[in-house]
C-alpha cells in the first residue's frame, strides 16, 4: 500500500475513534510510527487529509447508486435491502463525517464546497434513480415535487442520524452489532412503505413479518 493511502486509512481510523477535531497531525505521525516532516511530504496539513478521505467517500457513494441506475432501467427486481445495507455500511466506515461535519466544514472552505457538491450529486442521483424505479414499477409516481423532496430529505436526515444512533447503543462497537443494522434498515424500509407500488409492498410486508 502507498504511504498516501496509508495515511488516509490511519486518520479514518483515528478519527472514527476520536474525533478529527481532537486528533492532529502528530498523532497520526506517532500511529504511523513516521516523523511529522515526512507526513507532512505528503499532505501539507489535516485538512487535506480530511478532504482526501472525503473525496473517497464520494466516490464509494456513487460506486453503490450508479449501479442501481441501470437495475431499474433494465427492470430487473431492485435489492431494496442489499441497497440499504450498503448505504448504512458506508455511513458507518465515514461516521465521524456525520457527526462532526458542521464544525469541520466552518473551518475548511474547501471542504465545504465539496459537501455541497456531494449533496447536490447525491440527489441528483435519488431523483433519477426514483424515476427508474417508477417507471419499472418499484415505486408509485410521487405527483407533489414538495413532497418528493420531503421524502428525499428525510431519508437523508435519517440516515445520516442513525451513525449517532449506532454510536451511542453500540458504544463505538465497529461494527455495529447486527440487530441495531436490522433496526435502522428496517425504519429506512418503513419510511419508503408509503410510496412503494402494492407488489412492492407486498414483499417487504412479508419481510416485516420476518424480523418482527
Amino acid at each position: 500500500m502507498k504511504t498516501k493511502d496509508r495515511i488516509l486509512l490511519i486518520s479514518l481510523d483515528l478519527f472514527n475513534a476520536d474525533g478529527a477535531t481532537e486528533v492532529t497531525t502528530n498523532d497520526i505521525a506517532k500511529t504511523l510510527k513516521m516523523s511529522p516532516g515526512n507526513l507532512y511530504f505528503h499532505y501539507k496539513n489535516k485538512e487535506q487529509i480530511i478532504r482526501e478521505i472525503f473525496k473517497k467517500m464520494m466516490s464509494d457513494t456513487a460506486t453503490i447508486w450508479r449501479p442501481q441506475a441501470k437495475i431499474a432501467k433494465d427492470k430487473v427486481k431492485f435489492p431494496l435491502i442489499d441497497f440499504v445495507d450498503k448505504n448504512l455500511q458506508l455511513y458507518w466506515k465515514y461516521r465521524f463525517f456525520h457527526r462532526e461535519m458542521y464544525i469541520l466544514r466552518k473551518k475548511d472552505a474547501d471542504l465545504s464546497k465539496l459537501w455541497h457538491r456531494h449533496v447536490k450529486k447525491t440527489s441528483l442521483l435519488m431523483v433519477i434513480l426514483y424515476k427508474h424505479w417508477v417507471k419499472s414499477g418499484f415505486m408509485n409516481k410521487i405527483n407533489s415535487k414538495y413532497e418528493m423532496e420531503f421524502v428525499a430529505e428525510l431519508l437523508f436526515v435519517a440516515s445520516n442520524s442513525f451513525m449517532q444512533f449506532f454510536e451511542t447503543t453500540d458504544r463505538g462497537e465497529s461494527p455495529p452489532r447486527p440487530k441495531t443494522f436490522e433496526k435502522a434498515r428496517r425504519h429506512i424500509i418503513r419510511m419508503l412503505m408509503p410510496y412503494l407500488s402494492d407488489e412492492t409492498k407486498k414483499d417487504y410486508d412479508m419481510y416485516f413479518q420476518m424480523t418482527v
